[in-house]
């Protein structure tokens, strides 16, 4: 048995139904489930975030058409001397344009995504980090693209099956939609873009965060009028629920690394494995790699590697740290290194490495 209580089937049903559209209204949810009224709906609604089935709505958004410059996703995996670990983690924290830096179980190691306007900075920072032995190897993978989002379907099985075989469909777009944008971002809209992808889409608590932790007042009907200035212009993309097919706590995480002999089988390959698993995978495109995030049944580790070999010339597994982990570390857009003069991102790299210079100066 893989589990030993599910979840209902009406709270499958509207998960699945909030997985394919974060709009679905409470009434349309009604009239597939038992449920007699719209208030049950939400409370079971409220019942799913609490468990951690879901959270959100998010909103993705076109991080190509922020300001004049483009912003790149860089990921980086850190390999660590285990005498320098501290320092490492430290040092990735430094480079203070992070998204995300996890723990990697699997390997003494850390990976990083950082979001920025030239990955070869980071590059170079790391390469630092190796020239002083705190790094025994590290890789950068650069991309320009959007992350691919693939939502579990909650009826269906955790594992694939014995002879499963990768279904060829349609590619997903993988690329950000070319904006022409003829307006100038202000100090409100990048409040407002700092939220709207990992914290919430809810303007009443944007205006309430930025009070509780930076003192800034916010008028509501400003915050408003920013936002629909954003959704006009298509920087605003797919609202979303961030979905787990367990409790959080439940599910395994892991990345796969992986290079394939033709680009677009292996885009198929990665894009289309899953779909009607109960498994939530987030997959973005890199010059050489791509690179898919998969949160799923435990079981899953031993079973996907045998899975899709076959289909790729190259893959390696990264287990990340159990769900929390006090090395995990997670922050929102740097709206700092924004500059509205200009309508550029300008990111301080060499204070980046005068503060990891530092480090090494405070660790000796």
């Amino acid at each position: 048995m893989l589990i030993n209580k599910d979840i209902p089937v009406d709270d499958k049903i509207i998960l699945n139904k909030l997985g394919k559209d974060a709009d679905t209204p409470l009434r349309d949810l009604l009239s597939c489930t038992k449920y007699k009224s719209e208030s049950s709906i939400y409370n079971r609604i409220r019942t799913l975030r609490k468990e951690q089935y879901l959270s959100g709505p998010f909103l993705d958004i076109n991080y190509n058409a922020i300001g004049r410059n483009k912003l790149f996703s860089v990921l980086v995996l850190a390999e660590y001397d285990l005498l320098h670990k501290d320092a490492v983690l430290e040092a990735m924290k430094k480079i203070d344009c992070y998204t995300m830096i996890y723990p990697v179980r699997t390997a003494e190691a850390y990976l990083g995504i950082y979001r920025c306007n030239n990955w070869n900075y980071i590059a170079q920072l790391f390469r630092l980090m190796m020239n002083w032995g705190w790094l025994k190897d590290y890789s950068v993978h650069k991309s320009e693209y959007r992350w691919i989002r693939q939502n579990p379907n909650f009826f269906g099985d955790f594992l694939p099956p014995s002879n499963c075989q990768v279904p060829e469909e349609e590619l997903p777009r993988y690329c950000y939609e070319n904006l022409e944008t003829d307006f100038e971002l202000t100090e409100i809209d990048l409040v407002i873009l700092k939220y709207l992808s990992r914290k919430t889409i809810h303007l009443t608590q944007i205006r309430d965060f930025e009070y509780h932790y930076f003192g800034l007042k916010w008028k509501y009907h400003d915050l408003k009028r920013s936002f629909e200035k954003l959704r006009g212009t298509g920087i605003l993309m797919e609202k979303f629920f961030r979905m787990f097919p367990l409790k959080a706590d439940m599910c395994t995480f892991f990345f796969l690394f992986s290079k394939g002999r033709n680009f677009k089988s292996h885009l198929s390959t990665m894009a289309n494995f899953g779909k009607e698993l109960r498994l939530t995978k987030i997959l973005i495109v890199t010059s050489t790699t791509m690179i898919s995030y998969f949160m799923a049944h435990p079981l899953l580790e031993t079973k996907i590697l045998g899975t899709i070999e076959d289909n790729v010339n190259y893959v390696h597994f990264y287990g990340i740290k159990t769900y929390p982990s006090t090395e995990l570390f997670v922050q929102t857009l740097n709206d700092n290194y924004f500059d509205l003069n200009s309508q550029k991102w300008i990111f301080p790299y060499s204070k980046f490495q005068d503060d990891i210079r530092k480090l090494r100066e405070k660790k000796e």
